[in-house]
């Protein structure tokens, strides 16, 4: 399925079903969420490869190129200030890879087509796999602390699963780029391998450690 989505190139990634706060103060930028709020339509965010971000009032700006797979980005919540800048959070409904740019100015438009993920049966096994290694590596984590941890449990369907731990875990935006452009089964399994290789240099004795280094602040430690 194809449309037309206008774009909003950041330096971060938003996956779908994750939450995204935003301010919003260049002038393109509150006319395409003006004009989203308007219409109810949602725009889409995507990953910088290169130009910049801000081009308003900087010279010599390079102008935004961004990767091509983004998120659709739907607005929750909104607040206009009285300059004219919005505070938005926005929470990501579905990945997209872009077809065309349509338009250039004053913002990137692009005509879209949506992308779905396809659960099978080693997608299962991924999912497993990598249930395991989270459970060992907060176990670790428990044992190198001494402190009793509260681990949210993970959601069970596969693709939430992938989504929200490409989300959590604490790396490079290229690496997530590839995790959010590529099929679920392989976003497991690289995902395994990440928290395999981040489980592999952890002290196995009691030592001063925060976990959120790894994670953010997703879990609690009591």
């Amino acid at each position: 399925m194809e449309q037309t989505l206008p774009l909003f190139p950041l330096g971060t990634l938003l996956f779908p079903g994750s939450l995204l706060s935003l301010h919003i103060f260049e002038e393109r930028y509150r006319l395409m969420i003006g004009r989203c709020l308007a219409t109810q339509q949602p725009f889409g965010i995507v990953l910088l490869r290169r130009g910049h971000e801000v081009i308003e009032g900087r010279r010599m700006a390079i102008a935004p190129e961004p990767y091509d797979v983004g998120t659709v980005a739907v607005i929750q919540e909104h607040l206009r200030l009285e300059d004219g800048r919005y505070l938005l959070q926005v929470i990501g409904q579905q990945r997209f890879r872009i077809v065309q740019i349509v338009e250039q100015t004053p913002y990137l438009v692009a005509q879209v087509k949506l992308l779905s993920d396809h659960v099978d049966g080693q997608t299962l096994a991924a999912a497993n796999e990598l249930r395991t290694t989270y459970q060992r590596y907060w176990e670790r984590v428990a044992t190198i602390t001494g402190a009793e941890i509260d681990v949210e449990p993970l959601p069970l369907e596969p693709v939430k699963l992938s989504y929200l731990l490409a989300d959590r875990l604490q790396i490079d935006p290229v690496q997530k780029q590839r995790w959010l452009e590529a099929n679920v089964t392989e976003r497991l399994r690289s995902l395994n391998k990440a928290l395999r290789t981040e489980l592999a240099i952890l002290p196995r004795g009691p030592q001063r450690f925060d976990p959120r280094n790894m994670f953010g602040s997703w879990n609690s430690l009591n």
